[in-house]
């Protein structure tokens, strides 16, 4: 009986075709998840077996040349890219890229034995195979047990906890009933800053052998990792995003931290969102899924209220208390003749901190030094040359960076457009913060975690060790330092900038505020010493924050739902935005304005109702890397119905279900 393979060829990236038709020579061994070299055009390429068949495809078929020993996926892996490709608009070659490190996926074997030149080992893998301290005996709390319970009786469960209140005590006691019953665990984190003490407290509590998975370790340490996975040797998976498409067997709990985290969202190709595949991956496994956060999603909590997904509630820490939050109003400060970007009320607060030899996290969403550099006289700013951005001023290169493309140039002496020197840097991002903060403190031991910062290897782990070792006093940080970090003695936070995501052009921006101040206000406070929070905002009446500064993420949900109905924004619709780039403006924009209107006379032909077509418009950074992007939304409900209307060919990229 002759035997067919559709083969996901390499090659074709670029070609909108799924797959080819192969013929499997007589005793050669393949199933779908293999990697196979097969002949493509006038070369060769290598790809991945996506299924197998004894119907004849009616046309000329080429031999399969080479295939690997094993296959590489397991059939749940194979199965979970085409539910990725199909709504993501993907082609499937991209999904199966996104399962493999690059070493695995270029040669089929890279990692899977013992190398003789490794010369490095990052500390995070030292920490996740050395010894493991033994962890005290654990009592769940009532809330606790009860949460245990609706996990286990229900496919997806919503764990929604107060900060502290011990939701990765859950996890670990559902994993470790998986473990029990010979089942295998994913635990994911939104950020790798978060993953040395969940390494830690996941090694002292769980008596399996651990993999970790993570963009930080080096090619040839993925590969390994990935390996084992694969192998079975690792019962237990932790990592950040890419995790989720470990090849884990006998899966059986995935636990997602965090949950409606923006860092869970893949900006680069392909684009898809961590909590939507770790659904797709528990339905083609069966293994149980847990989202946990004190701040879920909008459209998260909005399922779990409806009775979509089971809802787990932790209403009460299980130690120490919450912090004081204070919303400080800085048009107040402006108007006492403070011009400083940190308040009366943030210094005296830190003053006291030092004092009682206590720690202290600032968090300032921006990086660099300055957020832009300005002409005082003509009122304009330094832009970078391939994007619609202001370069950001830099200390380490003494001069300005574009931080979506990476040009630099140095700091001007006059201004390019009118001559004039009276050039100056306005803003604040966290480098300027840093030097700030080491002038009022001198005394102080100040740490700044940025991806500045943190670039080098093993930079997030020694930073966080400082940190947590208290040799730093002062920790100056964005987005990284706003979850996950559990330092006892920790009493102080300030928020600096609490605006700042107010202002961006997003329908989550109020719901981003409310999380990143809710998180970050709970590293404070974790071991029952008097803490206290400062928000500096210049909307201190807005919800967000108010509900924030109470810890209130029911009055905030109720605050938010109408807008989001009203504006038919998620959960009450669905959205793509579909871009396409060009080195030419008024040709990208007449592209995109065929393609708006092609697509609505295609919706109306074939009687599609329910989808609107917004735009064309601008992207919000309308100049990205030396090309023009304007953009069409797809707004509505069963959007994949709209997939053939949708543009082809160079220039055209999709972004299903958009965080921004």
């Amino acid at each position: 009986m002759t035997l067919y393979a559709e083969v996901a060829v390499e090659a074709a990236r670029g070609i909108a075709r799924e797959s080819y038709t192969y013929l499997v020579p007589d005793g050669m061994d393949v199933v779908p998840g293999h990697r196979v070299t097969v002949p493509f055009g006038q070369r060769s390429s290598y790809g991945f077996v996506v299924s197998m068949g004894t119907d004849d495809p009616g046309v000329e078929t080429k031999p399969i040349a080479t295939a690997g020993s094993e296959p590489l996926l397991l059939p749940h892996q194979v199965a979970l890219a085409r539910l990725v490709a199909d709504h993501y608009w993907l082609p499937l070659i991209e999904c199966i890229r996104a399962m493999l490190p690059p070493r695995v996926r270029g040669t089929g074997s890279a990692g899977s034995g013992v190398s003789t030149r490794q010369r490095r080992h990052s500390r995070l893998l030292e920490l996740v195979t050395g010894l493991a301290e033994p962890s005290e005996e654990v009592t769940l709390t009532d809330e606790q047990r009860a949460a245990l319970e609706v996990i286990a009786a229900n496919p997806v469960t919503l764990l929604h906890g107060v900060i502290a209140s011990g939701k990765t005590e859950v996890y670990l006691a559902a994993a470790e009933r998986a473990l029990g019953a010979g089942l295998r665990v994913l635990l994911l984190v939104p950020e790798i800053s978060l993953t040395p003490q969940l390494v830690q407290r996941v090694r002292s509590r769980l008596n399996a052998p651990v993999a970790l998975l993570q963009s930080q370790l080096t090619e040839l340490e993925r590969a390994q990792q990935w390996w084992r996975v694969r192998r079975g040797e690792a019962h237990v998976v932790l990592g950040s995003r890419s995790a989720v498409f470990a090849p884990i067997p006998r899966l059986g709990l995935i636990c997602l931290d965090e949950e409606g985290s923006a860092t869970y969202k893949q900006e680069r190709t392909p684009r898809y969102e961590t909590g939507w595949v770790a659904r797709r991956l528990a339905s083609v496994t069966g293994a149980r899924l847990v989202m946990g956060s004190a701040t879920p999603s909008v459209a998260t909590y909005h399922q779990a209220a409806g009775g979509e997904v089971a809802l787990a509630e932790l209403r009460r820490r299980v130690r120490g208390h919450d912090a004081e939050v204070e919303l400080v109003d800085m048009r107040d400060e402006a108007a006492e003749g403070n011009r400083q970007p940190l308040s009366s009320r943030l210094v005296e607060a830190v003053t006291r901190t030092l004092d009682n030899e206590e720690q202290t996290i600032l968090y300032l969403n921006r990086r660099g030094l300055a957020t832009y550099v300005m002409c005082r006289d003509c009122g304009r700013s330094v832009q970078c040359l391939g994007c619609s951005v202001a370069l950001v001023q830099h200390a380490e290169i003494e001069g300005l960076v574009c931080h979506y493309c990476g040009y630099a140039r140095q700091m001007p002496s006059v201004c390019d457009h009118c001559g004039s020197r009276n050039i100056r840097a306005l803003g604040m991002g966290t480098q300027r913060l840093e030097g700030m903060v080491r002038k009022l403190w001198p005394q102080a031991r100040v740490l700044r975690l940025d991806s500045d910062a943190a670039r080098g290897p093993d930079s997030y782990f020694q930073i966080w060790e400082t940190f947590n070792e208290h040799r730093a006093d002062i920790l100056v940080g964005t987005q990284l330092v706003t979850r996950g970090l559990d330092v006892p003695t920790v009493t102080c936070v300030g928020v600096v900038d609490a605006d700042l995501p107010l202002h961006f052009p997003d329908y989550r921006s109020a719901e981003n505020t409310f999380s990143l101040v809710a998180q970050v206000a709970g590293r404070a406070g974790r071991d029952g010493r008097q803490s206290r929070v400062i928000v500096q905002t210049s909307n201190p009446e807005h919800y967000s924050l108010q509900c924030a500064a109470k810890g209130d993420y029911e009055g905030f949900y109720e605050a938010e739902l109408p807008a989001r109905k009203a504006f038919v924004f998620p959960p009450f619709a669905d959205l793509a935005v579909l871009t396409r780039t060009d080195r030419e403006d008024a040709r990208a924009a007449a592209s995109a304005r065929e393609a708006a209107e092609s697509i609505a006379s295609g919706l109306l032909k074939d009687g599609i109702d329910g989808i609107r077509v917004m735009g064309p418009s601008p992207a919000f950074i309308h100049r990205l890397r030396g090309e023009y992007r304007w953009q069409v939304t797809l707004k509505g409900d069963g959007l994949e119905r709209a997939r053939h209307l949708s543009p082809r060919g160079r220039g055209w990229s999709y972004d299903i279900d958009p965080v921004s």
